[in-house]
């Protein structure tokens, strides 16, 4: 029945070296030497009477074929290595994409919850501000994303689907609120410059300076939303900044909200999943996907 089929190890290295867009990575991660995969894959083509891959001077990308046939690869090998890791009694492998700030100060305090619920499945996070490419890059199984979400929920390959909308505020260290609450004009405010540069501006600086009436606010920047919190945690000033990211430390006392004026909030923008269609029916992605839609 499975006679014409290609070898196991000539699909593996065609797979990974799909996934990775590189013969020499695929060569690392399966402990093989370049060569070899190379080998694997030319008598691959050569059985399929069919071009998998360009062959570029640093490079190789996929044809249409090699694109059907790793979309293919993946998910048959995805299945096997569940069932074996299934029989074997071993926790199933999923991994997470998100921004540094979503991962430290949301998911990974939560995540304890989920493996407690599900100890056969080992969540990885990836904490990168890269964008991933999740129609390509199997490494990420599934991304948790900032920004606004496409108008179009559902493509030909991906799923999104909207989490949380972010509310952002003033948050302080209780010492700070009491020097700085009645003369604003000498406080430190503390914003996040994101490095995605087609976010929205959201009008944080006009809004400081309307409420620092009559002066010229003193702000500074960071590129990453955990700078910004641990700024205002070791007393340096008020972070502009996610409740979402500071709700642990507002929870146990470090910050709080200003009040008055300073107590406003900013309509932000959302975290959203993005999920290849080929894991839709993946067991390990729909219980973290409805996990994390009950938080």
């Amino acid at each position: 029945m499975f006679h014409q089929l290609p070898s196991l190890n000539a699909i593996k290295a065609f797979e990974s070296a799909a996934r990775l867009s590189s013969f020499k990575d695929a060569a690392n991660e399966l402990n093989v030497t370049p060569t070899a995969i190379s080998h694997q894959i030319r008598t691959l083509e050569d059985s399929l009477k069919v071009r998998l891959f360009e062959r570029k001077t640093r490079a190789v990308t996929l044809t249409k074929e090699g694109e059907l046939l790793a979309a293919s690869a993946n998910q048959s090998l995805q299945d096997l290595l569940s069932t074996v890791n299934q029989l074997k009694g071993s926790p199933q492998t999923f991994t997470i994409s998100t921004t540094n700030s979503f991962a430290a100060m949301w998911l990974v305090p939560k995540l304890a919850h989920f493996q407690q619920r599900y100890p056969d499945i080992d969540i990885q996070i990836r904490a990168e501000e890269s964008i991933i490419d999740m129609e390509h890059d199997r490494r990420v199984d599934m991304a948790i994303r900032y920004g606004e979400p496409p108008k179009q929920l559902e493509t030909k390959t991906l799923i999104h689907q909207p989490l949380i909308q972010e509310s952002i505020g003033f948050f302080a260290t209780p010492d700070y609120w009491k020097k700085h609450n009645e003369n604003l004009s000498e406080a430190v405010f503390f914003c996040t410059q994101w490095k995605n540069p087609n976010l929205p501006n959201l009008g944080i600086e006009e809004t400081i300076k309307s409420i620092v009436a009559n002066t010229q606010p003193h702000i500074r920047y960071f590129n990453d939303e955990n700078l910004t919190a641990q700024a205002a945690l070791s007393g340096q000033g008020i972070a502009i900044i996610s409740q979402l990211a500071v709700a642990n430390s507002i929870k146990n006392g470090w910050l709080m909200q200003g009040t008055d004026k300073m107590a406003r909030s900013i309509t932000g923008l959302h975290y959203y999943l993005v999920m290849p269609k080929r894991l839709k029916t993946n067991q390990a992605a729909i219980h973290f996907k409805e996990w994390l839609l009950l938080q």
